[in-house]
């Protein structure tokens, strides 16, 4: 089945830099994206965060690493569904690419993944699929 997409609405921006806005205070960050995203890998590195807050954790993770995503190279949120999986994922048209990353925090958090969000972030820049497509990462 395609993936399918639409723009996020004024509340739902608005909740992501919200949500982006609390990690930068969590995690005592508000600088470069590379910065930020160097501090949320070592947070997953050196913390065990509490399964409880998973759900918010992944949110609030993966809305500061989102607009790390966004401002270094562009990319764009939209809101996704594929299957019955469905959620806000940055996006980019041009590299054909998706990724869910509050769902991808989530999982790192509650099934204990390993974390290889800062190699994908260096890597972002050579990723290459099907202009207008949707590839899901992660």
């Amino acid at each position: 089945m395609s993936i399918i997409a639409r723009e996020l609405t004024k509340a739902e921006e608005a909740e992501i830099i919200r949500l982006k806005e609390e990690g930068e205070v969590m995690l005592q960050t508000d600088g470069t994206p590379e910065e930020r995203v160097a501090k949320i890998a070592e947070y997953i590195k050196n913390t065990s965060p509490d399964l409880d807050l998973a759900e918010e954790l992944g949110y609030v993770l993966g809305s500061l690493y989102g607009e790390a995503v966004r401002e270094k190279y562009n990319w764009k949120w939209l809101f996704v569904s594929e299957n019955d999986l469905e959620g806000y994922a940055i996006t980019s048209k041009d590299h054909g690419y998706t990724f869910m990353v509050h769902d991808y925090f989530m999982q790192v958090i509650v099934q204990n993944k390993p974390d290889n969000s800062m190699a994908l972030f260096e890597l972002m820049t050579d990723m290459t699929g099907n202009r207008n497509g949707f590839r899901m990462i992660g």
